[in-house]
């Protein structure tokens, strides 16, 4: 016999329905059989049986398992999830960081507006990143001493050649065609990847110092497999503007290459970094500020008072008397302070001084008088 509800039982059901959500003690009329199914009690019951199930099925009725909690999940052992939430929400901090870098290097060698955004971070399989790729690309493979594994930065051509274009004297125009680089257009781009790897590594650098190799320059994505099809990678995925022209760079990072370091990549451990390393650059970009400001340098042959007359009078020849003393060191001033003292001398064709008494603290210094 075959189990299928005709019209007038399926009537039924929804008039059944009906007038048991508003009165649960109204209890539902019974359903109608059609003429080919069994009048015995035994075969109305096995026949009202499908009903049931049919009317949980049909109007969003919910298991008995769904309705105390449990929620049935299918898991795909060929798909799995090895990056958390957490971790892909830190990896994109960090490398909201690095678009910035390659935004304003990309704008400085290329003398044009040049803008880098985030658009997607994600985990997938290898194959279905490099299904993802057209062909032919610029793909750029690189490795860290510091990690296990490699990884690798795929460039639309769009972008490339509009990148070509502007390095070689052009307005930045693209082909329009896909083409495979030349060996000098793939030298020419390997050192503009040379500067986005470095600038990489800067992001990376409260994680790991990468100190990134590039291995390999490939235009064929299926010469590029850096891991097994079947494994896991975060793939970021990056747009590139520059003026008008618009393309993606793709970062592609497998799990095994990082999961060494795969704990760093929580959001308290990052943030405490920063905030510890930035303290630490702001010292060092400081200091290396200061010490390229140019300070005038004297060293004081000696001092008297004059009038102003006798200053109009001087002639070659005549002679003034200082306060200084022959066997007395000089004072050596940097700016308006006594920094040292020292005893003049001759080196080669030139005046100089040999510093004899160096002031470190600030209370031995001389102000000026």
């Amino acid at each position: 016999m075959v189990d299928t509800l005709s019209q007038s039982e399926i009537d039924a059901l929804l008039s059944a329905l009906g007038p048991a959500e508003d009165d649960d003690s109204a209890p539902p009329p019974p359903p109608s059989y059609s003429e080919g199914s069994a009048s015995s009690g035994k075969s109305q019951s096995r026949e009202s049986s499908p009903p049931k199930a049919a009317a949980s099925s049909m109007f969003g009725g919910m298991p008995e398992e769904r309705k105390e909690g449990k929620v049935e999940r299918k898991y795909d052992f060929k798909r799995q999830t090895k990056f958390s939430k957490e971790q892909l929400n830190t990896i994109q901090l960090i490398h909201e960081a690095f678009v910035r870098l390659i935004g304003t290097d990309l704008s400085t060698k290329l003398r044009a507006y040049a803008q880098a955004t985030i658009v997607s971070v994600e985990q997938r399989t290898f194959e279905e990143f490099i299904q993802s790729i057209y062909n032919p690309t610029f793909i750029t493979v690189f490795r860290s001493d510091n990690l296990d594994g490699k990884a690798l930065v795929d460039i639309n051509l769009n972008v490339v050649f509009t990148i070509l274009d502007r390095l070689l004297g052009g307005n930045g125009t693209p082909l329009g065609i896909l083409r495979q680089l030349t060996e000098v257009e793939k030298q020419i781009m390997q050192k503009i990847m040379v500067g986005i790897i470095d600038r990489l590594r800067e992001a990376w650098i409260n994680i790991i110092d990468l100190a990134p190799v590039i291995e390999l320059v490939e235009s064929n994505p299926q010469f590029a497999q850096i891991v097994p099809p079947s494994e896991i990678v975060v793939s970021i995925t990056i747009e590139i503007k520059i003026h008008d022209v618009t393309g993606i760079m793709t970062l592609c990072i497998p799990y095994n290459t990082v999961e060494s370091i795969i704990y760093k990549f929580n959001a308290a451990s990052w943030f405490a970094a920063v905030r510890k390393e930035t303290a630490q650059t702001n010292v060092d970009a400081i200091s290396q500020q200061v010490k390229s400001v140019h300070l005038p340098l004297i060293a004081e042959l000696g001092a008297t008072i004059v009038t102003l007359q006798d200053i109009l009078g001087l002639q070659p020849g005549d002679i003034m008397v200082t306060d200084q003393l022959f066997k007395n060191d000089l004072n050596i001033r940097v700016g308006s302070r006594v920094k040292f003292r020292g005893r003049p001398g001759v080196l080669g064709k030139k005046m100089a001084i040999t510093i004899t008494e160096v002031f470190d603290p600030p209370d031995q210094e001389e102000e000026l008088t």
